[in-house]
């Protein structure tokens, strides 16, 4: 085992741990937010101070309560060539045919920071490379949400789908902080506050490129950072009011038709921006 693949191997328990720290610390400090509880099955989203707890899980499955077992209910799950499985403390999204699956999450939400840890699992390389994870927000149904995405060889677009109609938000681009490849974890992070949307991954804010007055976004290149549209400037977040609410779920797509991988999802983490 090579130290990178280690390091990938090593990073869910790491990150793991980590949560289950947060939640032992804030528990212990009489502070943890009850909304990820008590209000959990509310039919509206809540307004919380910046930085209040909304939702966390880490899809375990503790033999010994029903509590994990009520949380992971809360995820859509279903079986089939494509299909979304929580075992083992993972939710896994497999591809089979060329189209994409998604498992969502019962729940709306307003303004908010939401993160993942996720990765590629199973897949053969060339498939790998054009396999699209999907970190969704603002989730009305299957035409209308937002979807911040991460391609295997590294790359990143923001997408809105409005009435079954796609627009792209910004186009395709490179992150130096992404991790690419089978068995590669990386930290999705989606930041609605109002109109205002911001994106990281790894901790690390992404450049985005937005189509201002053109008809759509492009960058000069895979690599290149240089926006062609919007008069050629770059942006660190976007604008967009098409939706105000909506429930977080997490997908994969059969980018450029690949098909036959699966990818893993772990620690989810949602707060008030």
């Amino acid at each position: 085992m090579t130290d990178q693949t280690a390091s990938q191997t090593t990073r869910p328990r790491l990150w793991r741990a980590m949560i289950i720290a947060l939640i032992v610390a804030l528990a212990a400090l009489g502070i943890v937010n009850l909304v990820s509880l008590a209000l959990i099955n509310a039919d509206q989203p809540i307004n919380a101070p910046s930085g209040a707890l909304l939702y966390v899980s880490t899809f375990d499955d503790d033999p010994d309560t029903e509590a994990d077992d009520s949380f992971n209910a809360q995820w859509a799950q279903y079986a089939g060539q494509d299909s979304a499985v929580i075992q083992d403390g993972i939710l896994y999204l497999s591809i089979g045919s060329a189209g994409g699956v998604f498992s969502d999450l019962d729940y709306p939400f307003a303004d908010l920071d939401v993160e993942v840890l996720t990765g590629w699992q199973e897949g053969d390389p060339e498939v790998i490379e054009a396999a699209e994870i999907s970190l969704m927000f603002r989730y009305q149904d299957v035409d209308n949400f937002y979807a911040f995405k991460l391609r295997g060889d590294g790359a990143y677009r923001v997408e809105r789908l409005q009435s079954g109609v796609l627009e792209v938000l910004s186009e395709w681009q490179i992150a130096p902080q992404a991790l690419s490849g089978l068995g590669a974890f990386n930290r999705l992070r989606a930041v609605a506050q109002g109109n205002q949307l911001r994106f990281f991954i790894n901790d690390q804010p992404v450049l985005l490129c937005p189509k201002g007055a053109d008809r759509r976004s492009t960058w000069n290149g895979l690599r290149s950072g240089q926006c062609l549209s919007n008069n050629r400037q770059t942006a660190e977040f976007l604008i967009d009011s098409a939706f105000k609410t909506g429930k977080i779920a997490l997908g994969a797509v059969a980018g450029q038709g690949a098909t036959g991988f699966r990818v893993a999802f772990d620690n989810v983490i949602v707060l008030a921006p």
